[in-house]
């Protein structure tokens, strides 16, 4: 896969890079970050991502339509019940997380409050249907690279800025590096797994007609694709939310990469323009 190829090389690269410049204590020091950084990385990559996001777990009493479908789910497609999690992010946004046996569904607060029993259904359907087609692993390793890119960078941002006396040179540096950091984050998941890990779980999910037309009904229902995925719209929302929190921006970050429902929306969309051209 190649997430995985790229987090390889990447620590090869690192430990080179740590071989040839650094010596004594610091390379030792160095090597064990790397080696507990590795293991972080392949043994609790899901967990790395709940930390970014900053996802609570839910409790069967806390939400209980939601426990109760994705159990449902669960049981349908013949696998293990996931745990469940909910972010406060400013996107409704959903995410299937799985390293190993261990299978996790985030959603943001938004979306659990504005989806009713049967659109949780489905949202959990086409979840777990990831599990099941064995891509849920793929998706997040990318997510983790670079969810991890995003929280170093900010996180190294957040130490700069502590350099730095002037409020209004703070507010230009912050401005610079999201204006740089979001388009180099969306080419690389599309180097990552792009659009043709949504094309692969279309074709999955046409296998479900009942499901695959209620997502479709929910697609419709959900914030127009153009507040988010629209180039202004976007620039807009990366550039002022360097005034945020390192927190707030680690979680936008995410949320703002291409995502599916964006993709089957723009779909369905193009297919009612050709519908109502060929009228």
């Amino acid at each position: 896969m190649l997430p995985n190829f790229v987090l390889i090389c990447s620590f090869l690269f690192l430990t080179l890079a740590c071989w040839l410049f650094l010596s004594g204590l610091i390379l030792v020091t160095a090597l064990l970050l790397l080696v507990v950084l590795a293991l972080v990385v392949w043994n609790y990559a899901d967990k790395a991502i709940l930390y970014f996001l900053g996802a609570r777990e839910i409790m069967s009493s806390d939400e209980p339509n939601f426990f109760q479908e994705a159990t449902q789910q669960a049981y349908k497609l013949s696998i293990k019940t996931p745990s469940l999690y909910f972010y406060n992010g400013l996107f409704e946004r959903a995410f299937v997380l799985q390293n190993g046996e261990d299978v996790s569904l985030v959603l943001s607060r938004s979306l659990l409050d504005r989806a009713g029993k049967n659109e949780l259904s489905v949202i959990c359907f086409s979840l777990l249907l990831q599990v099941k087609k064995k891509m849920a692993p793929t998706r997040t390793k990318a997510m983790l690279v670079l969810g991890l890119i995003t929280w170093l960078v900010h996180g190294l941002g957040s130490v700069v800025a502590i350099l730095i006396p002037s409020k209004n040179v703070k507010e230009a540096v912050f401005l610079l590096l999201n204006f740089f950091l979001h388009p180099w984050l969306r080419l690389n998941f599309k180097f990552l797994i792009g659009e043709r890990y949504f094309k692969k779980l279309g074709i999955y999910l046409a296998d479900f007609p009942q499901e695959n037309n209620e997502l479709t009904h929910f697609y419709l229902k959900i914030r127009h694709p153009s507040e988010i995925s629209s180039h202004p719209s976007r620039r807009l929302i990366e550039l002022f939310s360097s005034q945020r929190s390192s927190h707030y921006q680690n979680v936008l970050s995410l949320e703002l990469l291409p995502h599916e429902w964006d993709y089957y929306q723009q779909h369905q969309e193009g297919l009612s323009d050709k519908e109502t051209a060929r009228a």
